[in-house]
């Protein structure tokens, strides 16, 4: 009787070992295909990793791996025009099986409850889609034809959004709050403000705004950093709009976005993961953002979290090339006091920056042997005298040492602006306005106050207008709360 209880004890445990050998079990079952090769991918917001390349049999195919795969959402590729994407989360031991002909209505997933939520959720997702699509394509037509049809259109489309974000609770509602696929719909639902703080919409624009920022993120479980694994459209989706809105809005006003960065940092709670995705988006971002007065953000990020601790993650070479950028760009921010050039023309005669007695002041780098700054320097030409009638003055300095061939470029176009040259290289310019890269135009107001850099001469004046008129009527930086 022993010998039978030891022998059954034998066999169970055996089995244990043989059913826990994978920790990845996921069994395809694709009909209507005879691709080999079929690819399992992992989303990492815009991005993706490919996981695996796993050979296929008549569609039927099985992955596994000893360790467990990390929880998100996954896809498959089936080449070429094929794809399905589904969760993995806690249980990694289930079947997947679709017909590769029609996938939306035909997939189905065995394993946890929110597998097969969010594959019926895609069904009725994918139907709102082809709605939303037909409208936006009626709203391309009709705006050429029938404009006064537009309002119609837009208020269907407003529909579709609120039955979308309907869909998004009713599933919600279908688990638990700490399932992953809970959690990825809190984020996607649209933001809700309070009734409290929806009064003060009109009434305190400013606390509006602040509630938007300092909530913003609440709907996001900074402990899960699974739900980095997830598509564009769920994180990074919400990180975008908040530096669209929260951010770039605000780009005179930075201190108070400085301390709103850090405050979102903070709300990571040191989760490496989420910290290093904020920032690794927002230096790609703001190293050349398209209001180029939000670099200024770039070198608070560098200068905080950069400079003083290089982060774990961030090598040794991409450490010199962010610190190259910073340094090149640190000192000519728009919006920061310029930095004073005293430099002598060929008569040997000294000019500076500061000096000048005139309202603007261009000041240009440029060499006459390289042809981009050469057109550069004849275009400003062509609008300089229009430049001089309105006291803008122009700044030239030369970035090399091929003094005769300026000398004789400048003569043959009678550049008639100051020209100048840093002889015994002594002036500091190349770190100053960043000129590791030539041509380069700066635009100084009378205070040398940096307006402008890297612009086209023949806009120019079109931006000096415009500058002044916002300076005479600035933007209410509220107004895209009230859709201004």
């Amino acid at each position: 009787m022993n010998n039978i209880k030891i022998k059954i004890f034998f066999s169970i445990c055996l089995f244990s070992i043989f059913y826990n050998t994978y920790g990845t079990n996921i069994e395809f079952d694709i009909s209507n295909t005879t691709e080999k090769n079929i690819y399992l991918c992992m989303y990492k917001g815009p991005d993706f990793e490919i996981i695996d390349t796993i050979f296929s049999e008549n569609g039927k195919f099985i992955y596994t791996r000893e360790q467990s795969l990390p929880h998100g959402v996954y896809f498959v590729v089936i080449p070429p025009h094929t794809r399905f994407d589904f969760i993995i989360a806690e249980n990694q031991d289930f079947t997947i099986k679709l017909n590769a002909g029609n996938v939306t209505e035909t997939i189905e997933s065995t394993g946890e409850k929110q597998y097969s939520l969010f594959l019926e959720m895609q069904k009725e997702i994918a139907n709102l889609n082809k709605a939303r699509s037909l409208l936006n394509m009626e709203k391309e037509v009709f705006k050429r034809i029938k404009s006064d049809t537009l309002p119609v259109i837009n208020k269907r489309i407003d529909s579709i959004n609120i039955i979308q974000s309907d869909i998004y609770k009713k599933y919600r509602n279908m688990m638990a709050p700490d399932i992953f696929f809970n959690k990825m719909l809190k984020i996607m639902e649209p933001f809700e403000i309070p009734d409290s703080a929806e009064k003060l919409k009109y009434k305190d624009p400013y606390l509006y705004f602040r509630y938007y920022i300092d909530h913003y993120f609440d709907r996001v479980d900074f402990s899960d950093s699974y739900l980095l694994n997830t598509p564009q459209f769920v994180f990074h989706r919400l990180l975008e709009d908040y530096c669209q809105y929260f951010i770039n809005n605000r780009a005179n006003n930075l201190d108070e976005v400085y301390k709103d960065i850090d405050n979102l940092i903070a709300k990571t709670n040191n989760n490496l993961s989420y910290r290093k995705y904020i920032l690794n988006y927002m230096i790609a971002k703001y190293e050349a953002p398209e209001n180029l007065k939000l670099e200024a953000i770039f070198i608070y990020l560098y200068r905080k979290y950069y400079m003083v601790e290089k982060p774990e993650w961030v090598s040794n070479q991409a450490y010199e090339i962010l610190k190259f950028r910073a340094e090149a760009m640190q000192y000519n921010i728009i919006g920061s006091t310029a930095k004073d050039l005293r430099l002598t023309d060929i008569n040997g005669t000294y000019h500076s920056i500061y000096e000048l007695p005139s309202n603007y002041k261009i000041i240009l780098f440029w060499e006459p042997d390289c042809d981009f700054c050469s057109d550069m320097a004849l275009e400003l030409k062509d609008v300089y005298e229009t430049l001089e009638a309105e006291n803008v003055a122009v700044f030239a300095v030369l970035t090399n040492t091929d003094i005769d061939i300026w000398t004789d470029f400048i003569n043959e176009n009678e550049l008639n602006w100051i020209n100048v040259y840093d002889p015994d290289n002594s002036s500091n310019y190349e770190t100053y306005y960043g000129t590791y890269k030539t041509p380069r135009i700066y635009i100084l107001d009378q205070n040398n106050i940096i307006l402008a850099k890297d612009i086209k001469p023949g806009s120019i004046t079109n931006f000096i207008k415009h500058h002044e008129t916002s300076v005479s009527d600035p933007k209410d930086p509220f107004g895209f709360i009230f859709d201004k």
